[in-house]
């Protein structure tokens, strides 16, 4: 008995080893990158601070390099301005080789940019079983973008860029029954996103700048009225209506609450919710690039940086029960992935593999099926869109 206890305790101990090394790592060479920033800046001089990661890096240990390169930037006298307005801004991309973690800052001046670079020595890859799995199925693929997709009775209801359509299960696959086209008042932004959402036989359809409603009873009707109110959360959890801005493709961070009363946040792409095991959450992908934890008053509750624009909040029946569903970081020109993370004491950590898609994640929304996403993916050597059912499975 005693020496089962050691067997399964050592692992244990070595990983904490591990991971207190890693962490004063992250401390030591965070202050490196942080003196040779101070050295080229003025005394007191304010500048802004951006993160972009391209390294192996988890969210939850670029969150720490972020916090503890602020934490000794300010104790070298230098101000961190909350947001760029035209001054000094400082560009930190974390990259590592074979064997070592390179960061690298650009100080951008308006007298020209200036780069220093820090190295030091890139942690052992940690090996776990994950708890989790995602998985996707294919359902629907067309030449039209798809924007999201819901079922409504035994049919799924798909909204693209022209048309709210029905879809049928045959023998073959989901095939079109039904379509309905858009009253499009003006040409859609470029980078069109869409919502769906589904009550009985009634559905609801946003686009920028527009807001449509029908019924799917005895044919497929339409009916849309000029209007920029988009939910954000759906039944009992709902967090109210956000801003979208009818030119764009992100919400401008109004946002009126199922109360009434409005609050105003950082500008974002997507919003889902989280349950901690002290809290209702909130995660919201900020256009800025860094994904905001807001509790449920909305009052900022932590941040990090490495994720993608697009998020979506699912419950199941695996880990802490309540996970989001991640794209990941690109500039819409290359292949994406969706992983699944839980939030632990207040820093995101991964949960499973990530499943991979043929080109880039353009929607994710939450489905109405407990553990179930809808992704949308655009192949990128055939130009088609394909949507999937995306899920979270407990690993055994």
């Amino acid at each position: 008995m005693v020496g089962s206890r050691l067997r399964i305790l050592f692992p244990a101990i070595l990983l904490l080893v591990v991971v207190t090394a890693f962490a004063q790592n992250y401390d030591q060479q965070a202050r490196g990158l942080a003196q040779k920033i101070a050295a080229v800046l003025k005394p007191r001089e304010a500048a802004f601070l951006l993160f972009h990661n391209v390294s192996t890096m988890n969210p939850s240990d670029v969150n720490a390099t972020h916090t503890a390169l602020e934490r000794e930037l300010r104790a070298l006298g230098i101000a961190l301005a909350a947001q760029s307005q035209g001054g000094i801004e400082v560009a930190v991309t974390l990259s590592e080789g074979l064997e070592d973690a390179v960061w690298v800052a650009e100080i951008r001046r308006a007298d020209g940019p200036e780069v220093v670079i820090e190295v030091g020595p890139k942690p052992p890859a940690m090996a776990a079983a994950p708890s989790m799995m995602v998985d996707k199925k294919l359902l629907v693929e067309q030449d039209q973008q798809i924007l999201d997709l819901a079922p409504i009775a035994h049919e799924l209801l798909v909204l693209d860029s022209e048309a709210v359509a029905i879809y049928e299960n045959a023998a073959s696959g989901w095939q079109r029954r039904l379509a309905v086209r858009i009253p499009a008042p003006r040409p859609w932004p470029r980078d069109l996103r869409g919502r769906v959402t589904v009550q009985g036989d009634a559905y609801q359809a946003y686009l920028p700048g527009l807001t449509c409603h029908g019924n799917a009873s005895g044919g497929l009707g339409i009916s849309c009225r000029d209007e920029s109110l988009w939910p954000v959360g759906t039944g009992p959890g709902m967090l109210g209506f956000a801003q979208f801005a009818p030119s764009r493709n992100f919400f401008d961070g109004r946002i009126v609450a199922s109360n009434g009363s409005q609050k105003t946040l950082p500008a974002f792409f997507s919003a889902a919710s989280v349950e901690t095991r002290r809290d209702k959450m909130w995660a919201l992908a900020g256009t800025d690039t860094r994904t905001r934890l807001y509790n449920a008053m909305l009052e900022n509750a932590g941040g990090w940086t490495g994720w993608g624009s697009d998020i979506a909040g699912v419950e199941s029946e695996c880990g802490e029960r309540s996970q989001l569903l991640v794209t990941a970081a690109g500039n819409g020109t290359e292949t994406d992935s969706v992983a699944a993370y839980e939030i632990v004491g207040g820093s995101p950590q991964p949960v499973g593999e990530a499943v991979s898609f043929p080109g880039p994640v353009t929607a994710l929304w939450p489905a109405t099926e407990r553990g179930v996403a809808f992704a949308v993916s655009r192949n990128l050597k055939s130009g088609r869109y394909a949507a999937f059912r995306v899920a979270i499975t407990c690993a055994h």
